[in-house]
């Protein structure tokens, strides 16, 4: 693995208010907040809870800004570019540090030195679905019955690179099974052609996985954590089948890289209170996501770690995207 140069910025109480040289405090005014995925994703919806609770500690208002297209490289390209004057952060997801440098050939940015990276805030599996017609309750008889289709079955993804496609890959190779891959510009696309039976199965993450599933628009037949979630305990883990089977999603909030090391110490300072808030912590836990707020050395490491894992696989699928 190349050395990662990314900037690390530790999370420091710092005193807000108005600082002895008379130089306004940060944030003196409202944050733009960009995020790679649709309104109404898993994403989106984690930012927004965070953002909410940020708001308080912080002072000024979080404007959340949806970008999305390319998975998430389109939102993570504009957070790259932006200033690092304290004003933009971003919503960076496990693709965008760790899969997409694997899978596009010409990356708008480079996920080792654009970025000043504060805190992993969110992490959390998939479920594996299937439209209510299709007759499997597990996912040893999803294997058999998409390895007996005369055409290949469509399988939804909210993007090409992001983890649930990923894990859908993951999935293939060790069912010995084939499915046409259709990737979309999010989770709302995806999950409605599913439930709507143009596609037969997604993998996606539990925050829009579950009410799909709750409602009876799909049903589960496997879960992508080492072992079942309480949130869907009648569901067995995909590694009851599979073993050592694991994909989680995990979000982190990023700025442009330069940014002022008080400011990404205030930041990450304000996300790791905000995370272990219980409000915040039981909002999360609703979605299917634990809250997280890691330090930037915490995030640096699993990234590196992600990235090794899933470059094997995407060298395995012979994934690429322009």
């Amino acid at each position: 693995m190349p050395t990662r140069r990314v900037i690390l910025a530790v999370p420091a109480i710092l005193v807000v208010g108005k600082p002895s040289s008379g130089k306004a405090a940060w944030p003196d005014r409202p944050l733009r907040w960009l995020v790679g995925f649709p309104a109404g994703g898993a994403p989106d919806l984690l930012t927004r809870l965070l953002a909410r609770r940020l708001e308080l500690d912080l002072g000024q208002a979080i404007v959340v800004e949806n970008r999305p297209g390319a998975g998430g490289n389109l939102a993570a390209a504009a957070l790259a570019r932006a200033a690092a004057d304290g004003l933009t952060f971003g919503t960076l997801f496990a693709a965008n540090l760790s899969v997409n440098r694997h899978v596009y050939r010409n990356l708008p940015y480079d996920p080792l030195r654009d970025f000043t990276l504060i805190s992993e805030f969110a992490r959390f599996p998939s479920a594996v679905m299937v439209h209510p017609s299709v007759p499997v309750s597990n996912v040893a008889e999803l294997g058999a019955w998409m390895r007996a289709q005369t055409a290949p079955p469509i399988c939804a993804t909210p993007g090409a690179g992001v983890i649930p496609h990923l894990a859908t890959e993951m999935l293939l190779q060790r069912l010995g099974a084939r499915c046409e891959l259709v990737h979309y510009r999010g989770n709302p696309d995806a999950l409605r052609d599913l439930a709507a039976g143009r596609a037969q199965v997604m993998v996606d993450a539990f925050p829009t996985a579950l009410p799909m599933v709750r409602d009876g628009r799909a049903r589960a037949v496997g879960v992508t954590s080492a072992s079942r979630s309480p949130l869907l305990p009648e569901i067995p883990s995909v590694a009851d089948t599979l073993p050592g089977f694991e994909a989680a999603s995990w979000l982190a909030i990023a700025a442009p890289a330069g940014l002022p090391a008080e400011v990404a110490a205030r930041m990450g300072s304000a996300v790791m209170a905000a995370t272990r808030n219980p409000e915040t912590v039981r909002r999360f836990a609703e979605l299917g996501a634990e809250a997280i707020g890691s330090t930037p050395e915490e995030l640096v490491a699993r990234a590196a770690a992600e990235d090794a894992r899933w470059g094997e696989v995407v060298r395995a699928s012979g994934i690429t995207a322009q």
